[in-house]
């Protein structure tokens, strides 16, 4: 499938994502549904990530393990060209290169060590196909995490029943949750 598909695509969600009623209540149902999971509750230091753009927000899940002194990673890009690492959350954030509140860049969470990762996008298919803001920063790091489970986070609408188009440098998640409940891949 060429680029123009894919962006028709991409504008599609994007407008089915930012027109979900009730994201505040809906993204709590999400994290509801994080708690249940081994693999979240026994990670040592599980990836998370700031909503940007209307996307489900973990700000509970985040706040909550800042108070319990939990450690947790989240995203820094470190440059236009689709390029991130993961740094240790801290109470005092930055923002990143594209203007999102990060973690300063001090302690580096290495992709090898990490256990599981918590990843936003556009949309998701039952396959584990993702579409994600078109940068390529995940898909890169992902990549770099073989270790990980990668686990997709999205509103119940995101998900596509047909399959979503898929390039080479695309990566795929093995979970999906959102509001209505999990998706094993």
């Amino acid at each position: 499938m060429d680029a123009n598909a894919k962006n028709t695509i991409r504008k599609y969600y994007k407008d089915v994502r930012e027109n979900v009623a009730d994201k505040e209540k809906l993204s709590a149902l999400v994290c509801a549904h994080i708690r249940t999971f081994d693999i979240y509750v026994n990670s040592y230091c599980p990836v998370l990530y700031w909503a940007q753009k209307n996307e489900v927000s973990l700000l509970e899940i985040c706040q909550e393990r800042l108070s319990k002194k939990q450690k947790f990673g989240l995203p820094r890009c470190l440059d236009k060209n689709g390029n991130m690492d993961v740094f240790e959350a801290q109470k005092d954030m930055s923002s990143d290169c594209r203007n999102i509140p990060s973690p300063k860049p001090e302690s580096v969470i290495l992709p090898q060590n990490i256990e599981c990762i918590f990843v936003p996008a556009i949309a998701f298919d039952n396959f584990g196909r993702r579409i994600g803001q078109g940068g390529g920063y995940y898909d890169r790091f992902l990549k770099k995490c073989a270790n990980a489970v990668k686990i997709g986070v999205c509103f119940a609408a995101q998900i596509s029943q047909n399959p979503l188009p898929e390039s080479e440098n695309d990566v795929r998640v093995s979970i999906i949750v959102s509001e209505k409940g999990v998706i094993r891949i």
